[in-house]
């Protein structure tokens, strides 16, 4: 599947639950209309003059004050009443045609002595014109749809010019096919109904049914960043439930694994220690001086490998909890203790900033980064900002010509030197971008390396502010 039109499980138990049931609705209401539609328009003709006669016998019947509301009421029902000054000149639409049997009709229903009848045809163009836009509209798209459900319906217009004996004229206006109108309204408002519970309901089982699945790809996320996080809740359906406890099974045999070999290095290191102290002794036996100092120093440099050794076996298996940290206090004690040990370091202080972190971890991970850059560039200047609200940032700038390009994805690989290290015998294994790397990876960060305009090399540490 094409990933930009990928939706998630939820998104399509939702769809496919909207589609079929939709579909079924929507059917049903076909088959119940193309049942009731046909008798409905061949009486809709006598319905509404049985409904303009009773219009007027009321009107007759009633005090003139109380026809205003009588005629406002019957305007929502979907008959229009004009009453009209006995001058009023009547006037008929283009395309009109009269009808003498509607006119026998009428005058037969309303059963008035006296009362003058003109009744007529007309299309719905002059109806449409005479009503708000929002009528129009809304009348349109029904008839639309009805006209689609039943080739039989008919926009049909009858109105109707009566004289009343007290000398008053009434014009009355009413739709063929009113009465479809609530038919329609009645099945769209349950088509809308039941397309919103659809949605509501199906999100919320799909939500609950994918939670567990949502809290797998969390715990995946955080299990590649900390071995010793806590196992996943074995809760929910039988499914899910089997792919819990799988993934805690893979996460157990992963951290056994990883801790084993650990180990077992630190204690390869550690039982070296021995030997390489006797064979030190006996290098102080050697007569040759030259060939002592030799092996002597070869034999440094194996210790210190050892030591490093054990040191990446140690801050690689992460038990340090993490804490509530003042960040600008720990790198500003860092820098103040590099100078003290007479290194060239400036710390650009700032504001005070606060994060959660493994503080003896990241305190290891910034000193030997900005130990590295004072070996290699001579002098290091330190700046600590928060950037966006997002991410803390420790900028490391020294005046060396820094890491080649070419070497920035290879300086974090455990025990590999660059020439420069290895021909000024400063003593290094390689270890100690690797164990910086791996700490700040711990804390989700990253670390990026540059050339400013201005000359020298940049090591850019970032660490999110959410940690």
């Amino acid at each position: 599947m094409n990933p930009r039109f990928s939706i998630n499980l939820a998104g399509r138990i939702v769809f496919i639950l909207l589609i079929g049931l939709t579909f079924s609705h929507i059917l049903s209401i076909l088959v119940f209309t193309s049942e009731k539609l046909e008798p409905a328009v061949l009486g809709s003709e006598s319905e509404v003059v049985e409904r303009m006669a009773v219009v007027v016998r009321t009107l007759v019947s009633i005090p003139h004050e109380l026809h205003e509301p009588i005629v406002s009421a019957l305007e929502r029902n979907g008959l229009h009443v004009n009453i009209l000054a006995p001058s009023a000149p009547r006037w008929e639409p283009e395309g009109a045609s009269e009808d003498p049997s509607l006119h026998r009709h009428l005058e037969k229903k309303i059963e008035l002595t006296g009362a003058r009848v003109v009744a007529f045809h007309a299309n719905d163009s002059d109806w449409n014109h005479r009503h708000g836009w929002l009528h129009r509209v809304l009348f349109s798209l029904e008839m639309s749809i009805i006209r689609l459900m039943h080739e039989m319906v008919k926009e049909r217009e009858l109105r109707a010019w009566i004289d009343l004996p007290n000398g008053e004229r009434i014009l009355l206006e009413s739709l063929l096919t009113d009465n479809h109108v609530p038919l329609f309204r009645h099945a769209t408002l349950s088509v809308i109904i039941m397309t919103g519970a659809i949605i509501v309901f199906s999100l919320v089982i799909a939500r609950a049914m994918t939670r567990p699945l949502r809290r797998i790809v969390e715990a995946a996320d955080t299990v590649g960043q900390d071995l010793q996080a806590a196992p996943l809740p074995e809760t929910g359906p039988a499914e899910v439930v089997a792919v819990a406890r799988a993934f805690n099974r893979m996460n157990h045999r992963i951290r056994t694994f990883v801790e084993d070999r650990l180990g077992m290095i630190a204690a390869i290191s550690h039982d070296l220690r021995t030997p390489l102290t006797k064979l030190k002794l006996l290098a102080e036996y050697v007569g040759d001086e030259t060939t002592r100092k030799r092996m002597v120093g070869t034999l440094d440099e194996m210790e210190s490998m050892l030591a490093a050794t054990l040191s990446f076996a140690r801050d690689t298996v992460v038990t340090e909890p993490r804490q509530r940290v003042n960040l600008t206090s720990l790198v500003g004690a860092i820098c103040t203790d590099l100078v003290d040990a007479g290194q060239q370091v400036v710390f650009v202080e700032g504001d005070r900033l606060i994060g959660h972190c493994r503080p003896l971890a990241l305190k290891r991970a910034v000193t030997n980064l900005i130990d590295n850059a004072v070996q290699y560039g001579g002098a290091a200047q330190v700046t600590l900002f928060c950037e966006q609200q997002q991410r803390f940032v420790i900028l490391i700038h020294d005046p060396g010509p820094g890491i080649p390009v070419a070497q920035w994805d290879n300086v974090f690989k455990p025990f590999l030197r660059l020439e420069p290290a290895r021909e000024s015998g400063m003593g290094n294994v390689g270890l100690g971008l690797a164990i910086a790397a791996a700490i700040i990876r711990d804390h989700n960060g990253t670390i990026r390396f540059g050339h400013p305009e201005e000359g020298g090399f940049i090591t850019r540490v970032e660490l999110p502010v959410a940690d």
